[in-house]
């Protein structure tokens, strides 16, 4: 929970100095203009992380029902995926009330902990999830074209995630782990769909 923490960890195990196991976010060296230039504020960067979680979930509901996201048979916008996939009038959640609300809220947590002078946040979601493999294409890639042909969800751009992490304390961490849904389509060829991963972002 506290950056202390991680950094005592890292050198432990001969991570903390060791740069041939870390890599440039999207594989791009010159990253810095693009990760600094999404959100102005710390809690629009934590919005964003959120609103990708809710990609997820749907996404996710939406493999579950054996529907390629980005074929014609997808649900065209958020509102017809909402309605199609939880039963939601016309995909609106200001329909629902306090109990239904919470009940879908349950599926995305934001967790606070840390403490006071040092929070850290934790976004837990039952997304479609990734495999370790699928990592450096998802949830690390840059400017990638991952979800700009899925029509029901609001990140297209494959940048906005990384707003936060100028917002992240003192070493910009961000730890990611994950585990692809079984729903989900997987790569044949990919040998960790099984697995859980984990990468940090410094």
């Amino acid at each position: 929970e506290l950056e202390e923490e991680v950094v005592a960890i890292l050198k432990e195990y001969d991570y903390w100095d060791d740069r041939s196991v870390w890599k440039p976010y999207g594989n791009i060296q010159n990253n810095r203009s693009i990760v600094s230039n999404q959100q102005s504020s710390a809690v629009a960067a934590l919005v964003e992380k959120l609103v990708n979680s809710i990609d997820a979930v749907l996404t996710a509901e939406c493999y579950r029902r054996g529907v390629d996201p980005k074929s014609p048979n997808a649900p065209q916008s958020m509102r017809e995926a909402t309605q199609k996939y939880f039963g939601i009038k016309d995909g609106r959640i200001q329909s629902l009330d306090s109990s239904e609300r919470t009940r879908f809220a349950q599926r995305i947590q934001l967790v606070a902990c840390g403490t006071k002078d040092k929070p850290a946040y934790i976004i837990v979601d039952d997304g479609e999830g990734q495999s370790p493999d699928q990592f450096p294409e998802t949830f690390l890639s840059l400017v990638r074209e991952n979800k700009i042909r899925i029509p029901f969800v609001q990140g297209k751009f494959n940048m906005g995630g990384t707003g936060v992490l100028q917002f992240a304390g003192e070493n910009n961490f961000q730890l990611i782990i994950s585990k692809r849904q079984p729903d989900a389509f997987t790569n044949s060829n990919d040998s960790d769909k099984d697995k859980w991963g984990f990468t940090l972002v410094r």
